[in-house]
């Protein structure tokens, strides 16, 4: 059997990377395809995780509306199909990305079996979040593994037709990819990348933001941005963390905001994921629209306020540790303040048991076997 992982942002290798562990420790043979979405993001990642593509793609390009990277993801995959020396059994790609949209297309087109990792995710909005909405209903046509994290997502999929022996839950491969970080035990005394973070020690608490997503743009993303000057005012020996999205949609507005000015507001350029994590370890909350911080923080028991108001996690919300409150500044801080009053019990992990790693590869090759 051959598998080709492919791989185009952060979130994804962080997710798939513990696929590939378990494919080399079974010497299972692969190629790990770059299609550069996220390329400059991704750089310190493939060292982390000590993983090299062994084929880089150039789907990105300047300016690009999202039928042009569309486009030059579908050319550069089936390109690089063509001109493999093996073709792969599998494709498999994880999330709702134009990488991912993309490679479920051309597996379809080429006749070749693809596994969808993190199937099953629906905010039942075509629009919201979008385009990811759109990208993982695509990548869920021909799938045939959809590898779901949980019951819930397994039962969208189920309610969708899809045939229920390609369907099974795994878990999500995140926490497969936390425990193995966090129990090096050089993980705790790992000195900040970024030197700003050594000012966290003159606060009593810690607050983790993080906002991209395209609903969080223009008027609500000003709206975040109030509450966040309001709550750092209110709570002046707490810092808050706001790691910057790289969109100038998004850190240009932060950047001119009121926040610059604030003392205990931190603003600081796309952390490493070490810094990310210590930073989770260290928060009494999160907030955040990034599905990736909703599944990494109950590894951490970090509770997280959902810049949404809707989420295709919803397993942390309905286990009492995640809380929607969209761009609400009223709701926000409404979470904010019983988050700081009340510590909130985590009873389990709602994304994984870190064994999602084996299942997937037992699934893929006992089935497919060659």
């Amino acid at each position: 059997m051959k598998i080709s992982f492919i791989i185009g942002t952060r979130p994804e290798l962080i997710k798939v990377a513990p696929v590939i562990w378990e494919a080399k420790k079974r010497n299972i043979e692969f190629d790990i395809v770059n299609t550069g979405q996220h390329r400059d993001l991704l750089e310190p990642y493939w060292i982390i995780f000590k993983i090299s593509p062994t084929h880089t793609l150039n789907v990105m390009k300047e300016g690009q509306n999202l039928s042009s990277l569309t486009s030059r993801a579908l050319n550069q995959i089936q390109t690089y199909i063509d001109t493999v020396e093996r073709k792969p059994d599998v494709i498999l790609a994880q999330g709702d990305t134009t990488t991912v949209m993309a490679s479920a297309m051309v597996s379809f087109y080429n006749a070749i079996k693809f596994a969808h990792l993190e199937a099953g995710l629906r905010s039942f909005d075509l629009n919201n979040p979008f385009p990811e909405e759109f990208n993982r209903k695509v990548a869920s046509i021909s799938a045939a593994f959809h590898l779901c994290p949980t019951i819930v997502s397994k039962a969208n999929l189920l309610a969708e037709g899809v045939v229920k022996d390609s369907v099974h839950v795994v878990g999500n491969t995140v926490v497969d990819a936390l425990d193995k970080i966090s129990s090096d035990t050089n993980f705790v005394h790992l000195d900040w990348k970024n030197s700003i973070l050594r000012r966290l020690n003159t606060f009593e608490k810690v607050v983790l933001i993080t906002c991209h997503r395209r609903e969080n743009q223009g008027a609500n993303l000003n709206e975040i941005i109030r509450t966040i000057i309001h709550l750092s005012e209110q709570n002046p020996s707490t810092a808050f963390v706001w790691t910057l999205h790289p969109n100038p949609n998004v850190q240009e507005v932060v950047l001119r905001s009121e926040l610059s000015a604030k003392s205990n507001v931190l603003l600081v350029e796309p952390l490493d994921y070490y810094d990310i994590l210590k930073l989770l370890t260290l928060a009494f909350c999160a907030i955040s629209d990034s599905g990736g911080i909703q599944e990494e923080a109950p590894s951490f028991k970090t509770p997280v306020i959902v810049l949404r108001e809707a989420t295709e996690r919803p397993e942390g919300v309905d286990l009492g540790v995640a809380f929607l409150a969209g761009a609400n500044q009223e709701k926000i801080c409404h979470y904010f303040e019983l988050l700081k009053r009340d510590k909130i019990t985590f009873s389990q992990n709602p994304y994984g048991d870190g064994h999602s790693s084996k299942r997937i590869i037992d699934i893929i090759y006992g089935k497919d076997k060659v």
